[in-house]
């Protein structure tokens, strides 16, 4: 009797607080334990996601068509028209596979596993930069992330921007900021080398790097040789790729040539005469910001605002809101970053330039260079952004927790779950809405294939990549602008079709050279934009040989 009294004494003394805190600490003890665990879970949730929507499409894109072409003719030898200035390095990659046996499903199979690989560095970046549970947090969210998602399903390159950029500012925290170990400089450097000619975006990476380091040390870091072997390790590796540009194309780095050749949108010194050199730059304002001013877009906002959506789409965008008040520090003590007083404030400096940076520079370039807007240049910033959301949710908890502890917990299920649901939703949207576009140029493609022969040519009208991709055959493009080129190419080189893409809708709309040329060409095959096939889109024409002659 004596001991149950003992016993009941002893339970009464637990208090309902003390009680909720051995429940809270429970659970945080069972997610430190079970990290790994819960993370297998989302890296495993995030490919079998991707893995539904990998063939869904029904034909690629013209970007898609242009690195599947390289890839193949790194591999096969089969015909390619690609732009000099497209990046390579991951089609010469590609084309090893394709040298060994594989098949386009099996790059797209690839893919998936960089895809992935950006959800778990999303992770590293978390866990290195605050703890695990923030790592756990952000990559949940980006392996949800509906544009990540959505590029997961085509063949993009944008998927190996993530992982090299953010793989190198990684590296360069890990060893210069925190002073870890060199190697990871030096492989900073590797990564650079190679990563600015297996996609064109990594290339600003040096300019987040040079703003970080003039912005906290001036010019001191001039005298590092660490820094100097990084970019000796750097050119290194880009050594071999930038001979091989030189030799093929005249120019060691293809795309800046292209971008320094280009005039449209730039502030020129004549129209700064003309309209004055602050109104052509406060013109330009807008797009400068268009990244910026777009990161609700990237956190659920454009999800349609019905339904459920309507609630869902504000979840991530309150978490964001909330995240930037954990940096609050920052903004108040940066003189401490400075003058270098705080490795704490400077790592919260290092990953809020990281982030922000990405999002103007690529505004910039939109801005001088009237260049469309496309989310998807900007997945090097996405880890951060969500890092920002974890941390929000991590505020919001603790604020709620003062009061209610079980309220708290129930407000971070309901902004995690609403957020998901919101970058899930807007993805398979989507994929959906764009699964069927282009299917008639693969039908035509293959089409064109079955009925010529290797080393045949093909002439017309049309998107000449999408149209060499699926043929396999090499093509010219001829237009009614030189009637004369048109009909000479057709007698000298002998070709058995001519195609009418009206994809192009720029080139091709006014496209007249088979109808002035009934007599010569007869519309074999057409494929069409509805079920009822009284659209046209696709025509392709057989030659006349005899009526050349």
């Amino acid at each position: 009797m004596q001991n149950y009294l003992k016993h009941s004494a002893k339970r009464k003394e637990v208090m309902p607080e003390e009680r909720d805190a051995d429940w809270l600490k429970n659970a945080k003890d069972f997610i430190e334990q079970k990290h790994r665990l819960i993370l297998l879970g989302i890296l495993a949730f995030a490919f079998i996601i991707r893995l539904k929507y990998m063939t869904v499409n029904a034909a690629v894109w013209w970007d898609e068509a242009d690195y599947l072409t390289l890839a193949r003719n790194y591999g096969l030898g089969t015909p390619e028209i690609a732009a000099p200035w497209r990046a390579r390095a991951i089609p010469m990659l590609w084309g090893i596979f394709y040298w060994l046996g594989a098949n386009e499903w099996f790059i797209r199979f690839f893919n998936q596993f960089i895809a992935v690989g950006g959800v778990l560095l999303t992770y590293f970046i978390g866990k290195e930069f605050f703890n695990k549970k923030i790592g756990l947090l952000a990559s949940l969210f980006m392996a949800v992330y509906f544009e990540h998602l959505f590029w997961s399903a085509r063949v993009s390159l944008d998927l190996y921007s993530l992982l090299l950029f953010g793989l190198a500012a990684l590296f360069f925290y890990k060893g210069y900021v925190k002073g870890q170990n060199n190697r990871y400089i030096y492989a900073t450097g590797a990564i650079y080398g190679f990563g600015i000619y297996a996609y064109d975006g990594v290339g600003f990476f040096a300019i987040f790097l040079l703003l970080f380091l003039l912005l906290t040390e001036r010019l001191r870091f001039l005298k590092d040789k660490r820094l100097w072997l990084m970019v000796g390790v750097a050119l290194l590796c880009a050594l071999p790729f930038a001979i091989y540009h030189q030799a093929e194309f005249g120019h060691p780095y293809p795309r800046l040539k292209l971008f320094t050749s280009l005039h449209e949108g730039q502030i020129t010194l004549a129209e700064g005469a003309e309209q004055g050199v602050v109104a052509k730059t406060v013109s330009l304002l807008p797009d400068t910001f268009s990244y910026l001013k777009s990161t609700g877009y990237y956190l659920g906002s454009g999800l349609p605002a019905a339904g459920f959506g309507a609630i869902a789409k504000w979840a991530l965008i309150i978490a964001f809101i909330a995240g930037l008040i954990a940096f609050i520090n920052l903004f108040i003590g940066f003189d401490k970053v400075w003058k270098r007083e705080s490795k704490e404030l400077t790592g919260d400096f290092y990953i809020l330039l990281w982030g922000f940076s990405v999002l103007l520079i690529f505004g910039i370039i939109n801005a001088i260079s009237a260049f469309y807007f496309e989310p998807r240049f900007v997945f090097p910033a996405m880890p951060i952004l969500f890092i920002i959301c974890a941390l929000g949710i991590r505020q919001i908890f603790k604020f709620i927790s003062k009061y209610n502890k079980e309220l708290a917990i129930a407000a971070v299920a309901i902004i995690i779950i609403l957020g998901v649901y919101a970058q899930m939703s807007y993805a398979d949207l989507l994929i959906n809405s764009k699964k069927d576009s282009f299917s008639q140029e693969k039908d035509g493609g293959l089409w064109l294939k079955e009925h010529t022969n290797p080393g045949d040519t093909i002439v017309g009208c049309g998107l000449s990549v999408p149209i060499v991709y699926y043929s396999e055959r090499n093509f010219q493009s001829l237009g009614s602008w030189n009637t004369t080129f048109a009909s000479e190419f057709i007698k000298n080189e002998k070709p058995k079709y001519y195609v009418l893409d009206g994809f192009d809708y720029a080139g091709c709309a006014n496209e007249q050279y088979p109808a002035m040329n009934q007599d010569k060409m007869k519309p074999v095959m057409a494929f069409f934009l509805d079920k009822e096939k009284t659209r046209p889109i696709y025509i392709i024409f057989e030659i006349n040989q005899s009526a050349y002659q």
